[in-house]
């Protein structure tokens, strides 16, 4: 089901001005790479597909500044169009990164088969009580809070051991990603290794294993799904014969993009809940075993919560003021006073929100060539019983910084499909519209 309005703009000649379906209830949102790691509040490829169709034409440029698993970045290169894919998450950018390289089977075959014999013959060492000197050091376990809690001693040696040989058997790098994926995939996922339940939610609670979870065979069943999805990435490249294309992906932040001024031919992104969903704390549970990968270490990747856009964290004074750079925003202001009313501190952190969202729409509008088009996935919030229309607000930021709304579609949220925040009672109901918005630079 859709709602839509287009907004009567003399010169838009893009796309007709007929309701368009964006539900995409039925369709396969499993195909190529989209499937290979779990990932909270991805967007389907369809609307990827129709945004990058309908807004785009050959040689252009595309860039996704909060990129999360890449969805943008996938459907980009399936349509043989260069990217940019940004994301202040390093778990964010190697899943990004991983779906977007293609790697031949072959490979796979030839480097799983080393990790697997090299793992295998190191934990029956464990099992037979060999305990040798080079087989505690590859059994190093990390060191972080509340760790023999969270995983059991098995789990966490057969990990350190199988850690260990992902990154030290040779191979490229992308390939050597790939692995390190199905390693994540192991931890972060609804049956994970960990005794934990809802992690992708980043609402994780304890669940103990009624049995030892057995990492070995999960990571050879991981590796067998995902290979399947690699090469059906493969063929559909191949198919359309599209030749080499730039992906590049990169850890960095929406607020202060490293592209020169009217670069990019086409923005389509879907910026974070404001307050909803905790990345730092969906990933928290992988991030220590695979710190050489994601150059961060558990300390230092908790440190920077506070700094994703849409963070519950921080810290306020008690009094709340409208921040100089929102005062003439008059829809912005009565939605901030209004959440002021309920919760101070809940009006301190929206109101960073907003704030960093207008910083995003400047850099997008500073990137973004004259007469182009970004197109937006927002959904609305509902904080301390008060209805925050994040898809207005947004509005009204970009045309401060140029960028003037064109058309606007409902879209109902498939929720057997997508994994989202589920939020109740004084927080609001779960999030199940969403708003497609489309600006154009002035």
């Amino acid at each position: 089901m859709l709602h839509s309005f287009d907004l009567p703009i003399s010169d838009f000649n893009k796309t007709s001005f007929t309701p368009v379906d964006l539900s995409f209830e039925k369709s396969n949102t499993l195909y190529a790479t989209h499937s290979l790691h779990a990932y909270a509040a991805k967007f389907p490829p369809q609307l990827a597909q129709y945004g990058l169709k309908t807004y785009t034409s050959p040689g252009d440029v595309v860039l996704d500044p909060m990129a999360g698993s890449g969805t943008t970045l996938v459907e980009a290169r399936l349509q043989g169009l260069a990217a940019f894919g940004y994301d202040i998450d390093p778990v964010a950018c190697l899943i990004a990164q991983t779906k977007c390289h293609l790697i031949q089977d072959a490979e796979i075959e030839t480097a799983y088969q080393e990790i697997a014999a090299l793992f295998q013959a190191d934990l029956k060492l464990v099992e037979n009580g060999n305990a040798v000197e080079e087989l505690a050091q590859r059994a190093t376990l990390p060191e972080f809070a509340n760790r023999d809690y969270w995983f059991s001693p098995p789990v966490a040696t057969s990990l350190a051991l199988l850690g260990y040989h992902i990154q030290h058997t040779p191979m490229s790098q992308p390939l050597r990603n790939f692995f390190w994926l199905a390693f994540s995939s192991l931890i972060l996922a609804k049956n994970s290794v960990a005794n934990a339940r809802d992690i992708i939610h980043s609402r994780h609670h304890f669940r103990q294993h009624v049995q030892v979870p057995d990492v070995a065979a999960k990571f050879t069943q991981r590796v067998g799904k995902m290979r399947k999805q690699m090469a059906d990435f493969n063929q559909r490249c191949q198919d359309k014969d599209l030749g080499a294309v730039s992906i590049q992906v990169a850890q960095k932040d929406a607020r202060s993009l490293p592209l020169a001024d009217d670069s990019v031919d086409f923005v389509l992104t879907s910026p974070p809940y404001a307050t909803a969903l905790n990345y730092p704390r969906a990933h928290f549970l992988a991030v220590p075993w695979m710190g050489e990968v994601l150059g961060t270490n558990l300390n230092d990747y908790k440190a920077n919560a506070p700094n994703y856009i849409g963070s519950e964290q921080g810290r306020f004074n008690r009094e709340f003021a409208i921040r100089p750079e929102l005062a003439s925003l008059s829809q912005t202001c009565a939605i901030l006073q209004q959440l002021a009313g309920q919760s101070l501190r809940h009006a301190h952190l929206i109101q960073r929100y907003f704030i960093d969202m207008q910083q995003v729409l400047g850099e997008i509008s500073r990137v973004l060539k004259s007469g182009k088009y970004v197109m937006l996935v927002v959904c609305p919030s509902h904080i301390r019983k008060v209805d925050v229309p994040t898809q207005r607000i947004l509005v009204e930021l970009g045309r401060e910084v140029g960028l003037d709304l064109i058309v606007q579609h409902e879209r109902f949220i498939d929720k057997s499909k997508r994994v989202l925040p589920y939020i109740q009672g004084a927080f609001g109901n779960r999030m199940n519209l969403e708003f497609v918005l489309v600006f154009k630079k002035q």
